[in-house]
């Protein structure tokens, strides 16, 4: 005897099961499915929707300028660390 219900798990994640009298007593595998959410599968589409939303709010960020200013971060940090250091 195979029983299939869909549930929703509350914030307690804390589930009580009402059974049929008829089941059997005994063991029993009880199996959890968790069922999410499927995504468009378009990432590309999405990042464009990104890319155009930031755009619109007038950003000017290209890849070349965040990666200068990575680079930049990490020197700084470096700079600190040196001095730390030789304190």
């Amino acid at each position: 005897m195979t029983i299939e219900q869909t549930i929703e798990i509350p914030a307690s994640r804390r589930v009580f099961l009402n059974l049929p009298l008829d089941l059997p007593t005994g063991k029993a595998k009880i199996t959890i499915t968790p069922q999410v959410k499927e995504t468009s599968g378009n990432i590309y589409g999405a990042v464009e929707n990104l890319r155009g939303l930031a755009k619109k709010m007038g950003s000017t960020l290209t890849v070349e300028r965040f990666l200068e200013m990575r680079q930049e971060d990490l020197n700084l940090e470096e700079e600190k660390i040196r001095n730390f250091l030789s304190s």
